[in-house]
């Protein structure tokens, strides 16, 4: 604790001498306001709620943001914000793995994702197939750390909210290119506009990129689609349909004593990622008498997905195919009693997930395939309410709960005695009280409880003497704890500064069958584990022609219970309480700063530094760590308006100090060339790249 308070000093330090000569600077200049930060604070989104107010530390990233920053995919737009946890597992460009506050993807991400108010992580693995949504579609990206009882299950993390794009003010049609490195390009065509009561948005994009490592290639095609519907002021809808194909090709991990040679070499290769999905939302909203709000959407979701890996000793094909449906229900009450206001929402959702999986594999060193054929039926529903109680001017009470019940339903069809039903039911309760200091200045603390449903995989998937199932897993769960300050710093800036623990109980490992480990390795939960941390930001617009964003993370991440655990065949970890999770820096620092020389050019720097960490497979904390690394990406734009619309044009260095680093990193034994000793091994990052493009919009027909 000493040392995470001493991390708090230091940064009300720095931010002390920062803001000083800033605010001696504002005295002297004429700077131009900040956008007033506004958030959805429900599980559907309504009416924007002011930052300020919230108990709770919410980043936001606008489609704006996004341009400036030259982010090519969901990741990349949000790797500089505070409490992401981000690597990339597989070797390619569009699949990196994001988390928030400590959880670290594995086993499964502890993090939910939602588009328009619909969650899109897949059902088996929780994960999120980021490649799926459409980044030029986005109209906001809103960052939602701790669990929260509106977003309910798998949410330990916490949830990123994804808004997109309506059609435009005035008709639009817009034309982009980009080309670069590695054979990468990109074109994109969007039209937007009204027509009557209606308006429209519809984009397609075509993406390639022959990858950085060997066997890394990527082809993608996204269309989006969206019409909405106002036929009165109580009144909006909003239809969305989107297609995405994608074939990715993985290369994986390489060996340390190989990635020192060539990190472009793919060890095992022939790994690929092919999927296809549709994907159909109706989002409704209406004002209803007395202070009442509807809101409330329908989905359907269908995803089909081919995962074929080549390992050391061993080839697998997994055909995936999932259905999901539901919707959800949301009534919002606004009330003014007196002096006080009062708003209280009331929802419910409800989602079937149907997915099945065709499985096949072989050991190269024996005859035969090993099939899989399973199915799995999922029911799950939601109930939560909120409200939030203003008294005078300033102070805010915030509460809230959550009823979620998961049924699961999973049957081998080759193997009966896999098959199982299990039922999981909990509430999580939150509640925050926020204290306005001035009407610029805001101190909050926050509790909330959250819980992680097992897998399939976790609970029935393999059963027997190569298997690690376990039936009788309980849910994880977590009790979590916030208290931060935000302030606005005139017109022309913003900080923020946030202090977190989730204490987590019943976290899944795979853990050894007896002490000697001469026993069948199986999933268990594990008593105690805990995540705590420090995340501070800092906006600043200092004038017309500077402006920037700092983010500052501290994560330690710590098992809190002594356990032998066997990750893989022949490694044994003697754990103990305090070892650090693997994959999680303690350190991560981000920033964007742009310069305006003349209204049409922009010039930026984007940084990020992200300390050691340790190896996945490493959790006794015994081996060498995976190396800091510092990225330093510049760019510069021109946007001007021209007869008819607007052309717009970049060029971008990313990785502009060429640095040689890993974002990921496992111990794990080495057959081809190691002999079956235990090695590390690591997934190598580009070197320098060079992008540039051309974009032209037509704002008149």
């Amino acid at each position: 604790m000493s040392r995470l308070h001493s991390s708090w000093v230091h940064l009300i330090i720095v931010s002390t001498f920062l803001i000083c000569p800033l605010n001696v600077l504002a005295a002297e200049s004429s700077p131009e306001s900040l956008e007033e930060v506004v958030v959805t604070s429900t599980r559907l989104p309504g009416d924007p709620v002011e930052s300020l107010v919230l108990p709770a530390k919410i980043t936001v990233i606008t489609a704006d943001d996004i341009q400036k920053s030259g982010s090519k995919t969901v990741q990349e737009a949000i790797q500089y914000a505070t409490g992401i946890v981000m690597y990339d597992q597989v070797g390619n460009a569009f699949q990196q793995t994001v988390d928030l506050r400590g959880f670290n993807g594995q086993p499964v991400p502890s993090t939910s994702v939602f588009v328009d108010g619909v969650r899109v992580n897949e059902p088996d693995f929780n994960t999120v197939n980021f490649d799926l949504i459409p980044l030029e579609a986005v109209e906001r990206i809103e960052i939602v750390p701790n669990a929260s009882a509106i977003y309910g299950k798998n949410a330990l993390g916490g949830a990123i909210n994804i808004i997109t794009k309506r059609g435009s003010a005035k008709p639009q049609a817009t034309g982009e290119t980009l080309f670069g490195s590695f054979h990468r390009e990109r074109y994109n065509i969007n039209t937007s506009g009204p027509l009557g009561k209606f308006d429209y948005y519809t984009n397609f994009t075509r993406e390639i990129e022959n990858g950085f490592r060997d066997e890394s290639d990527a082809r993608i095609s996204r269309f989006t689609g969206k019409l909405g519907f106002r036929p009165s002021d109580q009144t909006d809808l909003t239809v969305s349909y989107n297609y995405v194909k994608s074939r990715l090709l993985q290369a994986g991990s390489l060996p340390l004593s190989v990635a020192a040679i060539d990190r472009k070499r793919n060890f095992t290769p022939g790994d690929f990622f092919d999927s296809e999905t549709n994907f159909v939302r109706v989002n409704g909203r209406r004002t209803l008498p007395l202070g009442l709000t509807l809101d409330g959407n329908i989905f359907y979701r269908r995803l089909a997905q081919e995962q074929f890996t080549v390992g050391q000793t061993s080839q697998s094909d997994n055909i995936l195919q999932t259905e999901s449906k539901g919707g959800a229900l949301q009534l919002t009450h606004k009330w003014t009693p007196m002096e006080f206001n009062n708003d209280f929402v009331f929802g419910g959702e409800f989602t079937r997930n149907d997915f099945s999986t065709r499985s096949s594999g072989f050991f190269f060193c024996c005859p035969g395939v090993i099939p899989g054929l399973t199915t799995t039926n999922e029911d799950i529903l939601g109930v939560y309410a909120q409200d939030t109680l203003k008294l005078a001017s300033s102070l805010l009470f915030t509460a809230g709960a959550r009823y979620d019940r998961d049924q699961i339903s999973f049957v081998d069809n080759l193997n009966a005695g896999n098959s199982g039903n299990k039922r999981f039911s909990r509430i999580t309760p939150r509640g925050g009280v926020t204290y306005l200091i001035t009407p610029d200045a805001s101190l909050y603390f926050s509790y909330s409880q959250g819980f992680r449903v097992p897998t399939t995989l976790e609970l029935f998937a393999s059963q027997g003497i190569f298997g690690t199932s376990n039936p009788g897993l309980k849910p994880v769960r977590s009790h979590n704890y916030e208290v931060g300050t935000k302030i606005r710093l005139g017109v022309w800036g913003e900080g923020n500064l946030a202090l977190y623990q989730s204490d987590v109980r019943d976290e899944i490992f795979t853990a050894c069958g007896d002490p000697s480990c001469l026993g069948v390795p199986s999933n268990i939960n594990i008593d105690k584990s805990r995540r705590r941390g420090l995340e501070a930001s800092l906006k600043l617009k200092q004038n017309k022609y500077l402006d920037g964003v700092l983010n500052y993370t501290y994560t330690v991440a710590t098992i809190e219970t002594d356990l032998v655990l066997s990750p893989v065949f022949p490694l044994v970890e003697n754990v103990q309480r305090g070892d650090s999770f693997s994959l999680v820096p303690k350190h991560r620092l981000g920033f964007t700063g742009n310069y305006h020389p003349m209204p049409e050019w922009t010039l930026s720097l984007t940084g990020l530094y992200v300390s050691t960490q340790f190896h996945l497979n490493d959790e006794q904390n015994i081996q060498p760590r995976l190396p800091g690394y510092f990225v330093l990406n510049a760019r510069v734009s021109y946007e001007r308006p021209v007869p008819g619309g607007r052309l717009a044009g970049f060029f971008m260095i990313n990785n502009l100090l060429d640095q040689k680093y890993f974002t990921q990193g496992i111990i794990f034994p080495n057959v081809l060339t190691g002999g079956g000793a235990l090695e590390r091994f690591v997934v190598p990052a580009p070197g320098i790249a060079f992008y540039g493009g051309l974009s032209y919009r037509f704002e008149s027909f």
